[in-house]
């Protein structure tokens, strides 16, 4: 008889890693040339109607990473907020501001959206580089997402342009917004909180000091359209689950995250510039206690005043797991035919090129879950030059 221990062992075998990889690989490219011909087809014709079936094609790549996560390695999520904050989940166009401290914090952001329905219709600001990346760079590259250059003339100009595109979307819109700019690190703290001593703004423990120019220009326009912030608080229980890396997931080790979450007006937000810059680092502030108390005693609110909420129930939906098992079966059995047609055949080159592929497959599933690691990001941040003002 099997055991439970048997399927965990199950889940540590790199060939069924390599085989969630290609699955992903393979499908992804597909779904993006589905993607390219209706952005050249349809798209220019019928707007609605072409976001209304990418909504779905984006759902079915993004739920495959939410696979991984909800069903391969069990992890899950457990939200506080008020309750009228939670009624209106998925029924509304929200921006989304987000602590980015841990590896997968951005992966607990999407299971909250897929059971509050807007992770096919999700945005997100990334690096320009991004929308050359097959699969999910391309995907996102043709739902609108706002591909960002560092470059604050350019990137004003892009957000001004892309972020109109969202109003008229048939869906609620939750767009995602890292306010700190880059993944927190010790070495970019150190740096932020320098920044921070020099323009004489108080010191974060648990955060970098928020970069104001972005969210004022997302704020400006946004107003009139979008009517909240959902303020995202993300702390994960180690107690309950193993250390947030991607690649414990992919061994189908659980991770257990705690989601604190308030719904804000987009209205509170001063209309002129300084207001709104120091409503963020206001805002950052509190994010602050939040963090720094659930990381001392594990809970949000303990030793702070702000509001305490009880956990909302959100379970997890079947749709990632039955999109993940047909792709892999189609996928599995494209595979199989190949490969035996290969063996048929009895090419030699033809078969060390099939092996060549499995290699590069097994090459890049390892160096994109490399790009994840904390320590493997982007420098950006760790000077203390910011120029944010």
């Amino acid at each position: 008889m099997w055991e439970l221990e048997d399927f965990t062992k199950i889940r540590r075998w790199y060939a069924l890693h390599l085989l969630l990889c290609v699955t992903f690989f393979i499908s992804g490219v597909i779904i993006n040339a589905a993607q390219f011909l209706l952005y050249v087809t349809l798209r220019p014709f019928n707007k609605r109607l072409y976001c209304s079936i990418n909504y779905y094609l984006m759902y079915s790549l993004m739920s495959q990473v939410l696979f991984l996560a909800e069903w391969w390695s069990g992890s899950d999520v457990r939200v506080f907020t008020s309750d009228e904050s939670y009624k209106h989940w998925g029924k509304e166009h929200a921006l989304i501001i987000m602590n980015h401290t841990f590896e997968v914090d951005w992966l607990m952001g999407w299971i909250v959206a897929d059971r509050s329905q807007t992770l096919g219709s999700a945005k997100v600001f990334v690096k320009k580089m991004m929308q050359y990346v097959p699969t999910i760079g391309w995907a996102w590259r043709f739902s609108d997402a706002i591909f960002l250059n560092r470059k604050w003339e350019e990137d004003k100009t892009v957000m001004e342009t892309q972020i109109k595109e969202f109003f008229d979307y048939p869906y609620p819109v939750w767009m995602l917004l890292f306010a700190e700019g880059t993944r927190f690190t010790p070495a970019k703290h150190k740096a932020s909180m320098e920044f921070a001593r020099k323009r004489g703004l108080p010191e974060l423990k648990r955060h970098l000091i928020p970069r104001t120019r972005g969210f004022i220009q997302c704020v400006q326009s946004l107003k009139g359209n979008f009517p909240v912030i959902y303020d995202v608080t993300v702390g994960f229980n180690t107690k309950e689950g193993v250390a947030p890396t991607l690649q414990n997931m992919l061994r189908g080790r659980k991770v257990m995250s705690e989601i604190y979450i308030r719904r804000i007006p987009l209205s509170e937000v001063p209309n002129d510039d300084e207001g709104a810059s120091n409503y963020l680092h206001e805002l950052y502030r509190q994010k602050d206690k939040l963090l720094d108390s659930y990381m001392r005693t594990g809970s949000f609110t303990q030793e702070n005043d702000l509001p305490k909420h009880d956990s909302r129930p959100m379970p997890r939906r079947p749709y990632s797991l039955i999109n993940m098992l047909l792709w892999a079966a189609f996928v599995l059995s494209q595979i199989l035919r190949f490969y035996y047609n290969l063996v048929v055949s009895g090419s030699l080159l033809s078969l060390s090129f099939a092996v060549g592929i499995v290699i590069c497959a097994y090459i890049g599933l390892y160096k994109m879950i490399a790009l994840t690691k904390i320590e493997k990001g982007s420098e950006y941040g760790s000077t203390d030059t910011k120029k944010e003002e």
